[in-house]
Protein backbone atom coordinates (compact mmCIF):
# COMPACT_ATOMS: atom_id res chain seq x y z
CA UNK A 1 0.00 0.00 0.00
CA UNK A 2 1.55 3.41 -1.35
CA UNK A 3 0.92 5.58 1.73
CA UNK A 4 3.19 8.77 3.03
CA UNK A 5 1.50 8.38 5.98
CA UNK A 6 4.08 10.84 7.88
CA UNK A 7 3.05 13.43 5.24
CA UNK A 8 -0.72 12.82 5.31
CA UNK A 9 -0.82 13.01 8.91
CA UNK A 10 1.46 16.34 9.64
CA UNK A 11 -0.57 17.94 6.87
CA UNK A 12 -3.46 17.71 8.78
CA UNK A 13 -2.15 18.25 12.14
CA UNK A 14 -0.86 21.66 10.04
CA UNK A 15 -4.44 22.37 8.67
CA UNK A 16 -6.33 21.99 11.96
CA UNK A 17 -4.04 23.65 14.23
CA UNK A 18 -5.13 21.60 16.70
CA UNK A 19 -5.64 22.54 20.45
CA UNK A 20 -4.92 18.97 22.49
CA UNK A 21 -5.78 20.14 26.29
CA UNK A 22 -9.01 18.92 27.67
CA UNK A 23 -9.68 20.06 31.27
CA UNK A 24 -12.89 18.10 32.01
CA UNK A 25 -15.40 15.54 31.61
CA UNK A 26 -19.13 16.88 30.88
CA UNK A 27 -22.48 14.68 31.65
CA UNK A 28 -25.23 15.46 30.42
CA UNK A 29 -26.77 17.86 33.12
CA UNK A 30 -24.09 20.26 32.52
CA UNK A 31 -21.67 19.18 34.98
CA UNK A 32 -17.84 19.24 34.40
CA UNK A 33 -15.87 16.47 36.54
CA UNK A 34 -12.37 17.99 36.42
CA UNK A 35 -9.36 15.47 35.28
CA UNK A 36 -6.29 15.06 36.87
CA UNK A 37 -2.52 13.65 35.31
CA UNK A 38 -3.53 9.92 35.42
CA UNK A 39 -1.64 9.50 32.20
CA UNK A 40 -3.49 6.65 30.80
CA UNK A 41 -6.65 9.13 31.34
CA UNK A 42 -4.48 11.73 29.20
CA UNK A 43 -3.39 9.04 26.72
CA UNK A 44 -6.45 8.21 26.36
CA UNK A 45 -7.95 12.14 24.88
CA UNK A 46 -4.78 12.12 23.06
CA UNK A 47 -6.20 8.96 21.33
CA UNK A 48 -9.67 10.24 21.03
CA UNK A 49 -8.19 13.64 19.17
CA UNK A 50 -6.39 12.07 16.84
CA UNK A 51 -9.00 9.00 15.86
CA UNK A 52 -10.85 11.91 13.89
CA UNK A 53 -7.84 12.30 11.90
CA UNK A 54 -7.33 9.14 11.09
CA UNK A 55 -10.68 8.35 10.23
CA UNK A 56 -10.52 11.36 7.68
CA UNK A 57 -6.82 9.66 6.07
CA UNK A 58 -9.27 6.63 5.70
CA UNK A 59 -12.22 8.47 4.06
CA UNK A 60 -9.44 10.25 1.78
CA UNK A 61 -7.59 7.43 0.83
CA UNK A 62 -10.59 4.95 0.37
CA UNK A 63 -9.30 2.96 3.34
CA UNK A 64 -11.15 1.16 6.29
CA UNK A 65 -10.08 1.98 9.95
CA UNK A 66 -10.08 -0.52 12.31
CA UNK A 67 -10.10 0.10 15.98
CA UNK A 68 -8.21 -2.51 18.12
CA UNK A 69 -11.11 -4.27 19.79
CA UNK A 70 -9.35 -4.49 23.49
CA UNK A 71 -7.27 -2.27 25.07
CA UNK A 72 -4.40 -5.01 25.05
CA UNK A 73 -4.22 -6.04 21.08
CA UNK A 74 -2.13 -4.50 18.99
CA UNK A 75 -2.65 -1.80 17.25
CA UNK A 76 -4.46 0.88 18.47
CA UNK A 77 -5.45 1.21 14.39
CA UNK A 78 -5.16 -0.68 11.42
CA UNK A 79 -5.95 1.35 8.43
CA UNK A 80 -6.58 -1.57 5.34
CA UNK A 81 -8.29 -1.92 2.08
CA UNK A 82 -10.05 -5.18 3.37
CA UNK A 83 -9.55 -8.10 5.63
CA UNK A 84 -7.64 -9.72 3.05
CA UNK A 85 -5.40 -6.85 2.80
CA UNK A 86 -1.60 -8.13 3.34
CA UNK A 87 -0.27 -4.42 3.12
CA UNK A 88 -2.11 -2.92 6.43
CA UNK A 89 -0.82 -0.26 8.27
CA UNK A 90 -0.95 -0.40 12.23
CA UNK A 91 -1.23 2.78 14.30
CA UNK A 92 -0.34 2.93 17.90
CA UNK A 93 -0.83 6.41 20.25
CA UNK A 94 1.78 6.33 22.64
CA UNK A 95 2.32 8.97 25.47
CA UNK A 96 4.91 10.14 27.81
CA UNK A 97 5.14 13.06 30.44
CA UNK A 98 8.57 15.08 30.93
CA UNK A 99 10.95 14.54 33.73
CA UNK A 100 13.27 17.10 34.72
CA UNK A 101 16.65 17.39 35.97
CA UNK A 102 18.11 19.78 38.34
CA UNK A 103 18.67 21.98 35.69
CA UNK A 104 15.76 22.38 34.57
CA UNK A 105 16.76 20.11 31.51
CA UNK A 106 13.99 17.68 30.55
CA UNK A 107 15.67 13.71 31.27
CA UNK A 108 14.74 11.97 28.32
CA UNK A 109 11.66 10.89 26.96
CA UNK A 110 10.84 6.78 26.68
CA UNK A 111 7.68 5.31 24.95
CA UNK A 112 6.70 2.05 26.08
CA UNK A 113 6.15 0.45 22.36
CA UNK A 114 4.30 -2.64 22.73
CA UNK A 115 4.83 -6.19 23.96
CA UNK A 116 7.76 -8.03 22.46
CA UNK A 117 7.15 -11.60 23.62
CA UNK A 118 3.69 -11.98 21.93
CA UNK A 119 3.02 -10.93 18.03
CA UNK A 120 6.66 -10.28 18.16
CA UNK A 121 7.46 -13.94 18.81
CA UNK A 122 4.66 -15.87 17.03
CA UNK A 123 2.77 -13.79 14.82
CA UNK A 124 -0.85 -13.87 16.21
CA UNK A 125 -0.78 -13.53 19.98
CA UNK A 126 -2.59 -10.09 21.01
CA UNK A 127 -2.80 -8.73 17.49
CA UNK A 128 -5.97 -7.58 15.52
CA UNK A 129 -4.22 -9.34 12.23
CA UNK A 130 -1.45 -11.42 11.99
CA UNK A 131 2.16 -9.63 12.26
CA UNK A 132 2.97 -10.66 8.40
CA UNK A 133 0.08 -8.82 7.21
CA UNK A 134 1.17 -5.33 8.43
CA UNK A 135 3.40 -3.72 5.64
CA UNK A 136 4.24 -0.65 8.04
CA UNK A 137 3.57 0.15 12.17
CA UNK A 138 3.62 3.95 13.01
CA UNK A 139 3.69 5.59 16.48
CA UNK A 140 1.99 8.68 17.27
CA UNK A 141 3.94 9.68 19.82
CA UNK A 142 2.98 12.90 22.53
CA UNK A 143 5.04 14.43 24.52
CA UNK A 144 3.76 16.39 27.71
CA UNK A 145 4.25 18.48 30.90
CA UNK A 146 2.47 17.16 33.88
CA UNK A 147 0.62 20.03 35.63
CA UNK A 148 0.32 18.70 39.55
CA UNK A 149 -1.52 21.71 40.21
CA UNK A 150 -4.65 20.27 38.56
CA UNK A 151 -7.19 18.29 40.72
CA UNK A 152 -8.94 15.17 40.29
CA UNK A 153 -12.73 14.38 40.21
CA UNK A 154 -14.45 18.30 41.37
CA UNK A 155 -17.36 18.90 40.40
CA UNK A 156 -18.36 22.07 38.51
CA UNK A 157 -20.79 23.89 36.53
CA UNK A 158 -20.52 24.55 33.18
CA UNK A 159 -20.60 27.82 33.17
CA UNK A 160 -16.94 27.57 35.79
CA UNK A 161 -15.20 25.51 32.80
CA UNK A 162 -12.66 28.69 32.21
CA UNK A 163 -11.61 27.80 35.96
CA UNK A 164 -10.53 24.64 35.84
CA UNK A 165 -6.83 23.75 35.01
CA UNK A 166 -5.90 21.34 32.29
CA UNK A 167 -3.75 18.48 33.77
CA UNK A 168 -1.06 18.91 31.11
CA UNK A 169 0.64 21.72 29.00
CA UNK A 170 3.24 22.03 26.24
CA UNK A 171 2.28 19.12 24.00
CA UNK A 172 4.56 17.94 21.43
CA UNK A 173 3.65 15.21 19.09
CA UNK A 174 5.68 13.61 16.00
CA UNK A 175 4.52 10.36 13.87
CA UNK A 176 7.16 7.97 12.99
CA UNK A 177 7.56 4.31 12.14
CA UNK A 178 8.01 2.32 14.84
CA UNK A 179 11.36 0.90 14.38
CA UNK A 180 12.79 3.69 13.78
CA UNK A 181 12.65 4.94 17.45
CA UNK A 182 12.91 1.53 19.13
CA UNK A 183 15.89 1.27 21.55
CA UNK A 184 17.67 -2.33 22.67
CA UNK A 185 16.02 -1.92 26.16
CA UNK A 186 12.44 -2.65 27.77
CA UNK A 187 10.39 0.57 28.30
CA UNK A 188 9.19 -0.16 31.77
CA UNK A 189 10.76 -2.37 34.68
CA UNK A 190 10.60 -5.98 33.76
CA UNK A 191 7.89 -5.83 31.70
CA UNK A 192 8.06 -7.74 28.22
CA UNK A 193 7.61 -4.37 26.51
CA UNK A 194 10.11 -2.53 23.84
CA UNK A 195 10.97 0.16 24.63
CA UNK A 196 12.20 3.68 22.53
CA UNK A 197 15.65 4.85 22.51
CA UNK A 198 16.29 7.41 25.89
CA UNK A 199 16.07 11.40 24.34
CA UNK A 200 16.02 14.49 25.48
CA UNK A 201 16.28 15.95 21.90
CA UNK A 202 12.65 15.94 20.33
CA UNK A 203 13.95 16.07 16.10
CA UNK A 204 15.82 12.75 16.69
CA UNK A 205 12.37 11.60 17.59
CA UNK A 206 10.55 13.73 14.81
CA UNK A 207 12.94 12.14 12.33
CA UNK A 208 13.43 8.73 13.49
CA UNK A 209 16.74 8.41 14.48
CA UNK A 210 17.11 5.28 17.14
CA UNK A 211 20.12 2.71 16.72
CA UNK A 212 17.86 0.45 14.64
CA UNK A 213 16.55 3.51 11.82
CA UNK A 214 20.35 2.37 10.55
CA UNK A 215 20.15 -1.43 10.91
CA UNK A 216 16.96 -2.09 9.78
CA UNK A 217 13.53 -3.45 10.59
CA UNK A 218 14.47 -6.41 9.81
CA UNK A 219 17.83 -6.47 12.59
CA UNK A 220 14.91 -4.62 14.78
CA UNK A 221 12.04 -7.79 14.72
CA UNK A 222 15.01 -10.16 14.90
CA UNK A 223 16.49 -8.80 17.65
CA UNK A 224 13.18 -8.01 19.94
CA UNK A 225 11.34 -11.68 18.58
CA UNK A 226 14.87 -13.00 20.71
CA UNK A 227 15.25 -10.66 23.21
CA UNK A 228 15.51 -12.07 27.04
CA UNK A 229 14.46 -15.62 25.46
CA UNK A 230 15.69 -18.43 27.99
CA UNK A 231 15.22 -22.57 27.98
CA UNK A 232 18.62 -23.00 26.67
CA UNK A 233 18.68 -20.90 24.46
CA UNK A 234 21.75 -18.19 23.69
CA UNK A 235 20.58 -15.08 25.61
CA UNK A 236 21.22 -11.19 25.22
CA UNK A 237 19.90 -7.94 26.56
CA UNK A 238 21.56 -5.53 24.66
CA UNK A 239 22.46 -4.76 20.41
CA UNK A 240 26.26 -5.63 21.61
CA UNK A 241 25.13 -8.72 23.39
CA UNK A 242 23.08 -9.40 20.12
CA UNK A 243 25.96 -9.00 17.93
CA UNK A 244 27.74 -11.44 20.05
CA UNK A 245 25.61 -13.79 19.55
CA UNK A 246 25.44 -13.46 15.92
CA UNK A 247 29.31 -14.19 15.63
CA UNK A 248 28.98 -17.13 17.91
CA UNK A 249 26.03 -18.16 15.45
CA UNK A 250 28.92 -17.54 12.32
CA UNK A 251 26.94 -14.56 10.83
CA UNK A 252 28.89 -11.79 9.48
CA UNK A 253 28.16 -8.47 11.29
CA UNK A 254 30.89 -6.45 11.07
CA UNK A 255 28.89 -3.95 8.59
CA UNK A 256 26.15 -3.94 11.12
CA UNK A 257 28.56 -3.36 13.95
CA UNK A 258 29.95 -0.10 12.57
CA UNK A 259 26.79 1.28 11.63
CA UNK A 260 26.03 0.80 15.55
CA UNK A 261 29.08 2.31 16.93
CA UNK A 262 28.57 5.18 14.21
CA UNK A 263 25.08 5.56 15.99
CA UNK A 264 26.38 5.49 19.27
CA UNK A 265 29.25 8.45 18.82
CA UNK A 266 26.88 10.35 16.90
CA UNK A 267 23.72 10.18 19.58
CA UNK A 268 25.28 10.79 23.09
Amino acid sequence: MELDFIRLFNKKLEEKDIDWEVSALASPDGKLFSLGSDSKLIGRIFELISYNILQEIADENGLILYPSPQQTVYPDFTLMRSEADTEKIAVDIKTTYRKFLKNGQPSGYVFTLGSFASYMRDGKKNISFPYDQYAKHYVIGFVYTRNDNASEGQMFDIKDLRKLLVPYKDVEVFVQEKYKISGDKPGSGNTENIGSFKTNRMEYLVKGEGPFSGLGIDIYEDYWAGYKKYRGELTYTSLDGYFDVQEEQGNDIAGLKRVYEYWKKTHK
